[in-house]
């Protein structure tokens, strides 16, 4: 019979390389934003601004924010159980100017720890450039049901 030979693992180890790996993979979306922004002519940019709402300039700072700069938009309005989709769906110019405001917003490090420690804590109403209409479009849910 062969003895054992436990392998040793190290979870923080494990923990610090797959927070690397997600950080390089995020690193990697932005750079891919902006090689795609960079290839497109200013009409083109003028176009694409147009089509979802936004200035030419907005468009660019967006693109430098990356693909999950609104991610806790999407995470504050699940926890205030807020179809995010039907948002989008019936009220575009809203969605477009929610997620605008939040990938600008320069709470996000206090957003994402209240969204992980305290989602049904009121404190988000008073850093949250959204709070107002996020507030509105609860009243408006609460009175189509």
């Amino acid at each position: 019979m062969l003895a054992s030979n436990p392998v040793k693992t190290y979870p923080a180890a494990k923990s610090f390389v797959g927070a690397f790996r997600d950080w390089v993979r995020h690193r990697r979306l932005i750079s891919q934003c902006r090689q795609r922004l960079a290839l497109c002519d200013n009409s083109e940019i003028e176009r694409i601004a147009h089509d979802v709402g936004l200035s030419s300039n907005e468009l660019r700072r967006m693109a430098k924010l990356g693909p999950d700069a609104a991610k806790e938009l999407l995470e504050r309005m699940d926890a205030l159980h807020l179809d995010a989709d039907a948002v989008a769906k019936n009220e575009p110019a809203t969605m477009r100017d929610l997620q605008r405001l939040c990938s600008n917003c320069l709470s996000k490090k206090r957003c994402q720890r209240d969204l992980v420690l305290t989602p049904n804590s009121p404190i988000w109403h008073q850093y949250c450039p959204n709070a107002d209409t996020l507030d509105e479009l609860q009243r408006e849910a609460a009175n189509d049901r």
